[in-house]
């Protein structure tokens, strides 16, 4: 059994809260698995990856047999999904995946490019037990924002998207903002349930926080409540309540960064431009807010 839907990112746009507001849904099966990464995982002939970079990415999905596998508990459900975020960013991965899955739904999240390469870093900071160093990270010639840099490259949605759309048909593919996640989360679902056609009457626990951004206050609780050994081994085995408690106890241990300098989001604002109106065409959405030309809903990294 192959899925019939692929939550393709992007990073930081909200995937994880969709992940789980369409797992809890009666009639969506969901990958036990989030982020499988199977469509975006190659070798070359020296046996090294076509794409992903080993500091960043994780494979934990290698072979067809594999991934199968993910899906068999599946059981009578009306459609079967799974979200990995690398599958924007992956050049092969649109055409693996429509070669799989001809008749695929697409459904995929973007954020204020700026936002989502600042809200991008500050988690491969956490995830690395790194602390956020307002005189490094921010400066005009900070690392995670140059322009070839991995969380800038994932912001040029235009040209990440574009095989996508040549793949498959405009009706098979769903675009969702992260602004309106965040404003309005009970629609944004409801219109993915619809895309999906199952019932969108159905209501997914709302409350919780997924994979919430920020800076730790106490570093110590990030490195045990986010262990990767943990959470692949034994996380899946742990009552919900329990999976619960612990992501709002990491939600309170997470304060807000601070604000992009003005002239640093400036710059990295018109870096963007082009591609923002590139999107904006291709997903038939003014995307003006992201250029500052509205006023945008206000949205934390």
């Amino acid at each position: 059994m192959l899925p019939d839907f692929f939550v393709i990112g992007a990073a930081k746009a909200g995937t994880t809260a969709l992940y789980w507001y369409l797992a809890e849904h009666p009639a969506i099966f969901m990958s036990p698995i989030k982020e499988p990464n199977f469509f975006a995982y190659g070798l070359d002939e020296r046996g090294r990856l076509l794409y992903g970079d080993p500091e960043l990415h994780r494979f934990p999905v290698r072979t067809r047999e594999e991934y199968e596998r993910l899906f068999a508990g599946a059981g009578d459900a009306a459609v079967v999904g799974e979200a990995s975020a690398i599958y924007l960013e992956c050049p092969q991965a649109a055409g693996r995946i429509g070669a799989a899955v001809p008749g695929a739904r697409i459904v995929c999240g973007l954020r204020d490019p700026v936002d989502r390469a600042y809200s991008d870093y500050l988690m491969h900071l956490r995830s690395r037990g790194n602390r956020f160093d307002p005189a490094r990270d921010l400066s005009p010639d900070a690392a995670w924002a140059r322009p070839d840099s991995h969380w800038m490259r994932i912001g040029r949605y235009a040209e990440l998207l574009a095989p996508y759309f040549e793949t498959f048909p405009r009706d098979r593919i769903h675009i969702y903002l992260f602004d309106d996640l965040r404003r309005d989360p009970l629609g944004v679902v409801r219109g993915v349930y619809r895309f999906l056609g199952v019932d969108e009457g159905f209501v997914p626990d709302l409350a919780t926080p997924h994979n919430v951004g920020g800076v730790p206050s106490r570093m110590l609780v990030e490195r045990l409540l986010m262990n990767r050994l943990a959470r692949t081994t034994i996380r899946p085995f742990l009552p919900r309540p329990v999976v619960d408690a612990a992501r709002r106890l990491r939600a309170r241990n997470l304060r807000r960064p601070p604000p992009l300098p003005s002239a640093m989001r400036a710059r990295l604002t018109e870096h963007f431009r082009e591609d923002i109106l590139a999107t904006s065409r291709l997903i038939g959405r003014s995307l003006d807010h992201w250029l500052g030309e509205e006023s945008p809903v206000p949205v934390p990294p």
